[in-house]
This record gives C-alpha cells, structure tokens and sequence, in this order.
C-alpha cells in the first residue's frame, strides 16, 4: 500500500493538471470548451462521432485520461525503483523533464498512431499517422506531466534509493 501512495498522488496532480492544461490551451486556441476536449480525448477510442456525444462520451475521455495519467506515472515509478533519480533537485527537474518529452513522443508517435489502426478496424475509418499533438502539447508535457511525476518520486524516494547526481 506504502508503493501506491506516490503513485497514485502524481497520477491525481498528473491527471488534473494536463486536462487541466488543455483545457486552457484548446480553450484559447479553438474556443473549445472542458467538455469537447474530453469528447476529443474519447474520440481516440470512439472516432469522430465522440464529438457528438454528450457527457457519457466526456466521461469516457475523462476515464481515458486518468488511466493514462496513472499509467504513464506507474511506468516511472517502476524505472526509478531501477534507475534511481539523482539527490539533486536540478537532476530531479532534468530527468522529469526528459520523461515529460518521452511520454510526448510515446503519445503523439505511437499511441495516437496505434488508436487509430485500433479504430480503422471496427469504424473501417482510414488509419492516420498524422502526429495530432503540436508544441504546445510538448510545453504541457514537460511541465505539467513529467516534471510533477519526477518531483513527487523523488519526494517519496527512499534517500537510499537516491544517486548522487
């Protein structure tokens, strides 16, 4: 129970503050709203037609999301219990950094790509490769997925765990 509690607390701030990010960032970009960019965020499963929905399919992106932010944080805890992070606050904020830019990359060039094969296969809609997140996603990234991540591990690090870097 001792393991969960980091990561379930970075997965929470993870969560809340990359929609949260999001929302801003769609909002003035679009005019979008909270609730079309959960249906956005569904559509990765539900295809175009999520932007239709109502507050169930917002709900599923939701869902979505925070099974992300929880995965994504579960996938750092296990490297640093491999990897430790360094003792140092700035080698902390550079390793969170680079994991922010990583799970950008993972996103934009592996997940979305392969929810949309998933998707071409039961809506027969075509596949596309066509990297969906901008640089703005990479700024959100950074600072509002890995740098949280990395600073709430190394808060609940065992100073053991932790290198001299």
């Amino acid at each position: 129970m001792k393991n969960l509690k980091p990561i379930l607390y970075a997965a929470v701030l993870v969560g809340v503050l990359d929609i949260t990010a999001a929302c801003i960032n769609l909002g003035v970009a679009y005019g979008f709203g909270p609730l079309r960019v959960l249906k956005g965020v569904a559509g990765g499963l539900l295809g175009r037609s999520a932007l239709e929905g109502g507050f169930a399919t917002a709900a599923v992106g939701l869902a979505m999301h925070f099974t992300m932010a929880l995965t994504i944080t579960t996938i750092f805890y296990a490297l640093s219990r491999r990897l430790p992070l360094p003792k140092k606050l700035w080698g902390v904020v550079a390793v969170g950094l680079l994991y922010g830019a990583a799970v950008f990359a993972v996103n934009n060039f592996g997940t979305a790509p392969f929810l949309s094969w998933v998707r071409s296969l039961y809506l027969h809609t075509p596949i596309l490769f066509k990297p969906p997140m901008g640089w703005w996603q990479l700024v959100i990234h950074l600072f509002c997925v890995g740098l949280p991540i990395a600073l709430v591990m190394h808060h609940y690090a065992p100073a053991a765990a932790r290198v001299d870097r």
